[in-house]
């Protein structure tokens, strides 16, 4: 926790958003090669082979997901476990358990051994996991509106030519005419891909932005986020509510961008982001999540429904 406090005030006096900070210290690890290594070294073991690994070597060395997967291996009743999972991807998994697991392996493109390996194991359950998900209750509201004294807009962000990070967010911004201010919250969704640790969606809260207001209009409300020393960059906020159009601009402010270790590099232009109307984004993005769980289904239950399809028409 005192970490990431830390991490939070530096980013606040370098003018960078926190959920982007919090991205380069999860995502720009020095052992990232390393695990890459051990994960490729230890794909092909057995259960029992990782079992058999002296315990400071697989404490140190083994991929957690890999050890998780040579514990159910191990366990009594892995058989059935391993059938259930099968028989969730359409494959025959209770009814003949080795020719669906030799069917399973091929797949995959592996050998169809009919043994299965830590990394097939982990595979098998992060792809059983995958029939699981189902659309996720997220805020998709876009409204916005303006008084004398107040104004509001929800929405989801977007960065004009190039892509956010997140897709999935909302944004809630609230501006108060009298305090002088304006807060800006938001929430963004982490979808599941079959690389990921486990299936689920992973929710993250940002830290509220505030941004003094410079200008308040009859249809524009005009703000900058609050004057610091040394600042990376610099954010301003334009509001239009007679064009509906609202804008988040980050733009170079001339201060350290060293985070972590890791350096910003320089922003080659003004970097423009919008709120909209996310509707369409999210169904193309929850589409995708209901493409991939059936991707890795039985191939040949797959060849099966093409041709059910076909006949059809």
């Amino acid at each position: 926790m005192q970490k990431i406090r830390g991490l939070f005030f530096r980013c606040l006096t370098l003018g960078i958003s926190f959920i982007v900070c919090l991205f380069v210290s999860y995502f720009y690890p020095s052992s990232a090669s390393a695990t890459e290594d051990a994960v490729e070294k230890y794909k092909n073991y057995l259960p029992e082979q990782i079992k058999n690994i002296p315990d400071k070597v697989r404490e140190s060395e083994v991929p957690m997901m890999y050890i998780f997967a040579a514990q159910n291996g191990l366990a009594k009743d892995s058989d059935l476990l391993f059938a259930s999972q099968l028989n969730s991807l359409m494959y025959s998994g209770v009814s003949d358990y080795q020719l669906a697991l030799r069917a399973f392996q091929k797949d995959l493109g592996d050998k169809p051994t009919g043994e299965l390996t830590v990394s097939q194991i982990h595979k098998l359950e992060l792809r059983s996991s995958m029939q699981k998900l189902s659309r996720l209750g997220f805020p998709n509201r876009y409204i916005s509106n303006k008084s004398e004294n107040n104004a509001m807009v929800e929405g989801t962000m977007i960065i004009i030519d190039d892509t956010i990070a997140w897709p999935v967010n909302h944004i809630t911004l609230r501006c108060y005419r009298k305090e002088g201010y304006c807060e800006m919250s938001q929430i963004n969704v982490e979808f599941p891909n079959e690389k990921s640790w486990t299936q689920t969606y992973q929710v993250v809260e940002n830290q509220i932005e505030y941004y003094d207001i410079k200008n308040w209009g009859a249809d524009v409300v005009d703000a900058m986020v609050p004057e610091s020393p040394n600042k990376c960059r610099t954010t301003s906020l334009n509001l239009n509510f007679k064009t509906k159009e609202f804008y988040y601009t980050t733009r170079n402010a001339g201060g350290s961008c060293e985070v972590l270790g890791a350096t910003f590099e320089k922003l080659p232009k003004p970097r423009i982001s919008q709120i909209v109307d996310g509707e369409k984004i999210f169904n193309e993005a929850f589409q995708k999540v209901e493409a991939s769980a059936y991707n890795v289904l039985s191939s040949d239950f797959k060849n099966r429904v093409e041709k059910s399809l076909k006949i059809s028409k």
